[in-house]
């Protein structure tokens, strides 16, 4: 099955965006409506706890794996 970004998009609508590559091996803490990273690390408890404190009341929180994603544009 092949599946273009706007596809994605449209299936997946509060899913965000993909997240620096310079961030690989790190967890992040998105906000609410999933358009900004709002704290990132190696730690769970710390992003989360960082991303509170930011006034993210409800982030979402991604692990960015450290390999780069193969898939169809």
């Amino acid at each position: 099955m092949h599946i273009n970004r706007d596809k994605v998009k449209k299936r997946f609508p509060d899913r965000p965006g993909p997240a620096p590559l310079e961030l690989a091996g790190q967890w992040v803490a998105w906000n609410e409506d999933r358009s900004a990273i709002v704290a990132h690390g190696s730690k769970f408890d710390e992003v989360r706890a960082d991303a509170i404190a930011a006034g993210c009341q409800d982030p979402l929180m991604q692990r960015v794996l450290g390999t780069p994603f193969v898939g169809g544009a």
